[in-house]
């Protein structure tokens, strides 16, 4: 993408049913949602969670982790 970092809001449980991008970082929603970095962007499975922080000036992947494999980008730790 942009070399910014991927945060994942998502939880630890669809991280591991759906694996998640290569890189990306588990973070903690309510945290971030309060206080997002800009330096960031945020993922999650259907870009719900991820508005909030992109309400607070953050980027988001638009359509979330869904869109993300839905348009052939690389997933790690599906077995």
């Amino acid at each position: 993408m942009t070399g910014q970092p991927i945060l994942d809001l998502r939880t630890r449980a669809e991280r591991r049913k759906f694996g998640f991008p290569p890189g990306s970082v588990k973070v903690s929603f309510l945290w971030h949602a309060t206080a997002p970095r800009r330096d960031a962007i945020y993922l999650c499975q259907h870009a719900v969670r991820s508005k909030l922080p992109a309400s607070r000036g953050a980027r988001e992947i638009a359509g979330g982790f869904v869109a993300w494999t839905s348009s052939g980008q690389p997933v790690e730790g599906v077995a």
